[in-house]
């Protein structure tokens, strides 16, 4: 059987073509231009399988999901999926977090998986989201599920915010789901203002793009469609900032990072003690 596989987030749709399983296939990012990939762990019952065999989310986070995809159908790719946003909260109860920034809120969904995981630590998460908008959503879902004392929604620049912090103050999580341009700066604030705790973690989104990212350094832009080197013209961009994010983070002997081909990619980054 070849395998063409289309990757999700956390949903993946497999076609077969004939019956012979062969281990080297075909993985396609969301609706990208195929790459090729030696790992065959992203079978077509992954993802079901993963979200029947993980703890179920509370109903209230449940609701906010599905009340974001029904209100915002073409942004829906903004938010998290619920394997990823259960990732994020195990995260932080692994880690006893008590303090979480989040750079990109949306309408909230991740930033309450984030509060659901300090819950019991007298913690708190602060989510920065730059549309008013979609913060006065975000507010709302908040005010609703009853997590306001653990959730502050600030309206601004994620920059801005970062710059507004004193050098006194630590988060053991930061989460990275803005615009990509701003990646790294970003980073580098973050580290120049000592803003992450000495166990804490950067957890940074969308480090893939729809498997575009990979290439970029190889990019030809009259390439066909079907070429390896082909990026959607609306992709190239914010492919290209992430590339060069990935890069500056792995060069950077100040801390030691993990590049997660899951989900849209996650980078993960502590800082070397």
């Amino acid at each position: 059987m070849s395998l063409n596989t289309f990757f999700s987030r956390s949903r993946i749709i497999l076609r077969s073509q004939n019956s012979h399983f062969k281990l080297s296939q075909q993985l396609f990012f969301h609706s990208s231009p195929k790459r090729y990939s030696s790992d065959a762990f992203l079978l077509k019952e992954s993802g079901t399988y993963a979200i029947a065999h993980s703890t179920p989310q509370p109903p209230y986070l449940q609701t906010v999901y599905e009340r974001t995809h029904k209100e915002y159908p073409a942004d829906g790719h903004m938010m998290v999926s619920q394997l990823q946003g259960s990732l994020l909260t195990m995260l932080c109860k692994v880690m006893n977090a008590s303090k979480v920034l989040e750079l990109g809120c949306f309408t909230g969904y991740s930033a309450l998986c984030l509060a659901e995981g300090i819950k019991g630590n007298k913690g708190r998460v602060i989510s920065c989201e730059k549309d008013e908008g979609f913060a006065k959503v975000a507010l709302q879902n908040v005010k609703e599920t009853g997590m306001d004392d653990l959730v502050e929604i600030r309206i601004g620049d994620g920059l801005n915010t970062l710059q507004s912090f004193e050098k006194s103050t630590h988060f053991d999580l930061i989460f990275i789901d803005a615009n990509k341009s701003g990646y790294v700066n970003y980073y580098e604030t973050i580290l120049e203002r000592d803003l992450l705790s000495n166990r804490g973690i950067i957890v940074a989104d969308n480090a893939l793009f729809y498997g575009c990212v990979q290439k970029v350094p190889n990019y030809d832009p009259n390439a066909p469609e079907t070429s390896e080197n082909h990026i959607p013209k609306g992709l190239y961009d914010n492919a290209k900032n992430l590339h060069r994010f990935n890069e500056h983070v792995t060069k950077d002997p100040r801390t030691t990072n993990l590049l997660v081909p899951g989900f849209d990619g996650l980078m993960l980054i502590r800082k070397d003690s």
